[in-house]
């Protein structure tokens, strides 16, 4: 159906949207304190890898489905009742902190119980973009949220370690229920447009499938968002391993690992702050294909370090990491062209359960390869394997002609 996308649309989005942020900064501040909690209580690596198990495992399994609701229901009606939902489970956590009655089964439980909301919150919040926001401003946006979201949630670690030395964890987290409150503030003001006629009666089931016979048929699509996930699977060992590259491979301590991490995050507002200056790109998916060639050309480089070489690897750090935001602001701006309106929800939430199902099964993979090979070779045959396959999917799927599908598809 027919949207019309205004500046209004664009003003209540950017006010909905800051609320957002907010709201962003105090679940960042409450899962470091979680996080620590549960990291001295336990002293088990099993329970921190658990409990970030349990909080992506909900995406993986709902998203799909939620997806659907996403397209069917009011989608701001939807965003708050998720909003509102892990809210009241941070409550109920602050009681029990309060209370003095907490056990890691209760962090485990409601971690859970937020990631279920989570798999419902992310696709609507994705699904309102293109509704709201002009086509021409969609990459700024984006860039422009992907700046932000990273700013905050470096902050927010910083924020919550300052707070562990001043005030109790049940003092901390209320932070997360009245960030809650100011996000809401917006989203009962502004007007989030409808894009589902009244007259349609098509089941769920028949939507549910409705969205994957779009990815499946749409050109070049399905292989895109393969080549994604493949692509974010062999990025995850990384992420997962530096701690254990920095101190073991090249000898390193903490100072080391921070100089390094910070070019890391670094790169990553770089690279988002020249995306929300700039308007996007003409070829979208040259650039998207040339950005992901030098993050595993960096990637490659933080692999060939030299022993205790860390200005090498913190600047084959920054080039990866520079170049990420390109290449995932312009792959979420060629979705929020060519999928239709209506469909979303749908799209998002299966974009969102891939990318979420390659974090724990790379987690758990390069946590055993390393006990057979060096971190370095696995970083390396990780860049490599990520070159090739990137090389192979633009010369033997439909990739490159993604971003033409047919634009009335996205207005229906």
């Amino acid at each position: 159906m027919e949207v019309q996308v205004s500046h209004t649309t664009f003003r209540n989005y950017l006010f909905f949207w800051s609320g957002q942020l907010v709201s962003l900064l105090g679940s960042s501040i409450a899962q470091f304190v979680i996080i620590w909690w549960i990291t001295l209580e336990t002293g088990s690596a099993l329970y921190l890898s658990l409990a970030s198990f349990l909080g992506l495992a909900p995406m993986v399994i709902l998203a799909p489905f939620a997806g659907v609701f996403v397209d069917r229901w009011s989608r701001r009606a939807l965003i708050f009742i998720a909003d509102f939902l892990q809210a009241l489970a941070t409550l109920i956590l602050v009681f029990l902190f309060w209370l003095g009655v907490v056990h890691i089964w209760h962090i485990l439980i409601l971690l859970t119980i937020r990631g279920i909301f989570q798999a419902f919150h992310s696709p609507a919040v994705s699904a309102i973009i293109p509704i709201m926001i002009p086509k021409e401003k969609l990459s700024r946006m984006n860039g422009l949220n992907y700046l932000c979201s990273g700013a905050v949630t470096l902050v927010g670690p910083l924020v919550a370690a300052l707070m562990l030395g001043l005030w109790k964890i049940h003092q901390i987290l209320w932070i997360d229920v009245a960030t809650f409150i100011v996000a809401f503030i917006p989203l009962m003001i502004i007007k989030i447009p409808s894009v589902r006629k009244k007259q349609d009666k098509s089941s769920f089931r028949e939507e549910f499938f409705e969205g994957f016979t779009f990815i499946r048929n749409a050109k070049g699509l399905l292989p895109l968002l393969t080549l994604a996930t493949a692509l974010n699977f062999l990025l995850v060992p990384l992420s997962t391993l530096l701690p254990y590259y920095v101190k073991f491979d090249h000898l390193g301590e903490a100072p080391d690992l921070a100089f390094v991490m910070a070019f890391f995050q670094g790169g990553i507002l770089a690279g988002g702050l020249v995306m929300s200056v700039t308007k996007g790109f003409k070829n979208k998916m040259v650039v998207t294909a040339l950005s992901i060639y030098l993050v595993f050309l960096g990637y490659a480089l933080v692999a060939l370090t030299p022993i205790q070489g860390f200005w090498f690897m913190a600047i084959s750090a920054m080039i990866m990491t520079l170049c990420l935001p390109v290449a995932n602001v312009t792959l979420q701006t060629i979705l929020q062209i060519v999928v239709p309106i209506k469909m979303q929800g749908r799209v998002n939430s299966v974009v969102m359960a891939l990318a979420s199902a390659a974090t724990p099964f790379g987690m758990i993979l390069s946590g055993t390869i390393v006990g057979f090979i060096s971190t370095a070779n696995l970083f390396l045959g990780c860049a490599v394997m990520g070159i090739l396959v990137l090389t192979l999917s633009w010369f033997f799927t439909d990739i490159k002609h993604v971003e033409n599908v047919e634009e009335s598809s996205s207005i229906e």
